[in-house]
C-alpha cells in the first residue's frame, strides 16, 4: 500500500477534504462540551467540580439551581441581573414549587430566557431537559443527582459508535504516514483507550465524584489525539515530516559484512 506522500493529487484532495471536515466537527463537539459543562460551579472554564456536578450532581440543591449560571450565560443575561433571578427561582424551589407562583414568577423568566434551548423540539436535539411546562420545570427542581443513566447510555451509544469510526479512519490515515512505527503504535490506540476511560468515568463518577478525573483525562486525550493524527497525515501528504518523526527505512550494513565483501 502506498504512503500518503505517494498518492495522486485527486487522492490527496479526497483525504484532505475528509480531514478538514472531521476536524472541524470534532472542534465543534469539544466547544459544545465546554459550553455545557463550563461554569456549573460558578467559576470560569471547565473545572473538576464542573465534571462532578454534571455526572454526580450537586446534591445540596436541585438540578435547576445547579445549572442556572450556565443557563444565564448561554442566554446572555447581564450578570447584574443574576442575583435577583437566582433569588426568585430559589424561593420558588424551597417554597413548595406551587403552580400559582410558577405561572406568575417562574414561567415569564423561562419564556424570555430559556426556550431557545429548552423547548420540546430543541431539547430532543440537544439532549437537554425541556422546560416547556410546569411539570417539566418541577421535574428538574428536584435534588440534582447528575445525568441520568438513560441519558448516559444514549449519549454513550452515539459517542462510542461515531467516535470509534472516526478514530479508526484517523488511525488508518496515520498508519499510511512515514512516522516511526513505535509512535504509530502508541498513537493509534490512545484515542480508543481514552474514550473508554471517559465513558467508564461517567458511571464511576455517578457513584463517586472522585472518579471525575477519568472523565477529564479521557476527554483530554481522545479527540485531540485523533485530530493530531490527521494533522500529521495532512502534513506528510503535502509537505513532509521532520526527521525526528520519520521511520528509519534503511539500516546500516554491519561492518563484518562490509569487510567480507571487500575481501
Amino acid at each position: 500500500m502506498r504512503s500518503l506522500h505517494q498518492l495522486t493529487v485527486p487522492e490527496k484532495l479526497l483525504h484532505t477534504g475528509f480531514i478538514f471536515l472531521v476536524c472541524i466537527g470534532l472542534l465543534c463537539a469539544e466547544a459544545y462540551l465546554y459550553v455545557t459543562h463550563a461554569g456549573l460551579d460558578g467559576k470560569t472554564g471547565v473545572t473538576l467540580r464542573d465534571i462532578q456536578i454534571s455526572y454526580y450532581g450537586n446534591r445540596d440543591s436541585s438540578k435547576l439551581q445547579t445549572v442556572l449560571p450556565t443557563m444565564f450565560t448561554n442566554a446572555g443575561i447581564p450578570k447584574e441581573q443574576w442575583p435577583q433571578l437566582q433569588k426568585t427561582i430559589d424561593t420558588w424551589v424551597v417554597g413548595g414549587q406551587t403552580k400559582a407562583e410558577y405561572d406568575s414568577q417562574i414561567k415569564p423568566i423561562i419564556d424570555q430566557h430559556c426556550m431557545m434551548c429548552h423547548s420540546v423540539a430543541m431539547s430532543k436535539q440537544l439532549h437537554n431537559p425541556p422546560l416547556a411546562s410546569y411539570d417539566d420545570v418541577k421535574a428538574v427542581a428536584k435534588v440534582d443527582t447528575g445525568m441520568s443513566y438513560n441519558a448516559m447510555l444514549m449519549t454513550g451509544m452515539v459517542h462510542l459508535t461515531m467516535l470509534g469510526l472516526i478514530f479508526w479512519v484517523a488511525g488508518w490515515l496515520f498508519l499510511q504516514t512515514r512516522v516511526h512505527s513505535q509512535i504509530k503504535a502508541i498513537s493509534v490506540i490512545t484515542p480508543f483507550i481514552a474514550m473508554l476511560l471517559d465513558f467508564s468515568g461517567w458511571f464511576l463518577t455517578k457513584q463517586n465524584p472522585d472518579f471525575a478525573w477519568f472523565v477529564l483525562i479521557g476527554g483530554a486525550l481522545s479527540c485531540p489525539i485523533a485530530m493530531l493524527e490527521m494533522g500529521v497525515a495532512l502534513l506528510d501528504m503535502w509537505i513532509g515530516l521532520p526527521k525526528f518523526l520519520l521511520q528509519r527505512l534503511v539500516t546500516e550494513v554491519p561492518k563484518s559484512v562490509v569487510r567480507t565483501a571487500a575481501a
